[in-house]
């Protein structure tokens, strides 16, 4: 299939770009999709929440009071959970909750992803980023010219520019990725991608089948 290629001004062409069908014109896969994103949640979660349990408080090593005789409920240690002070009744422990996916599995959730967002005609290609300087207000005009200035954006840059990257490190709404370590996650979590026309041709040799 064929997307259509901008300037690096953000101006229409006669041009296009090739993109690979199996990349960019499969039917998605809702299913590994979600696990994909599901994985990639989970393991962002640092899972160190730790409350301690009654065996592992201070103090409670004698009965506070003797069985009988105080008209009282019976008590056999201060560390139980209805003192103050006592350990929790069910404790919360550290949990690992990294969960790991197939390398395929993980290929095709990009690949439906990307398709997806073909069919919807949510991808824009340039030529390539062009930044002598970190400005702002260059990058705010090239999504101008896209109309792209009022939606959620993520932008794929084949190779890290620092001038690029300061150019949209302030703006709202605007994620700025390196292409080759993109995840299905980065892809969907926008209403627009903006790249280069080389992640394009990284996107074709990283995922094709």
């Amino acid at each position: 299939m064929k997307l259509k290629l901008y300037s690096s001004a953000g101006e229409a062409t006669q041009k296009s770009v090739e993109a690979i069908d199996t990349v960019f014109g499969i039917e998605p896969n809702e299913h590994v999709v979600y696990l994909a994103v599901k994985a990639e949640l989970n393991n962002l979660r640092q899972g160190t929440v730790k409350t301690k349990s009654r065996a592992e408080v201070s103090g409670g090593g004698k009965k506070p009071w003797k069985q009988k005789g105080r008209g009282g409920a019976r008590a056999g240690s201060t560390r139980s959970p209805i003192f103050v002070g006592g350990g929790h009744t069910f404790a919360i422990s550290p949990k690992n909750y990294n969960m790991s996916l197939p390398k395929k599995v993980r290929r095709l959730a990009r690949r439906s992803v990307l398709s997806d967002k073909a069919k919807m005609d949510s991808i824009f290609v340039i030529d390539s980023f062009k930044f002598d300087a970190p400005k702002t207000k260059d990058m705010m005009a090239l999504l101008k010219s896209l109309n792209l200035a009022d939606k959620k954006l993520l932008i794929l840059t084949a190779e890290f520019d620092e001038s690029m990257m300061l150019s949209g490190r302030n703006m709202k709404n605007v994620a700025i990725i390196e292409t080759a370590s993109v995840s299905a996650y980065d892809l969907i979590d926008n209403e627009a991608i903006l790249m280069d026309k080389a992640s394009v041709e990284i996107l074709n040799a990283q995922l094709a089948e």
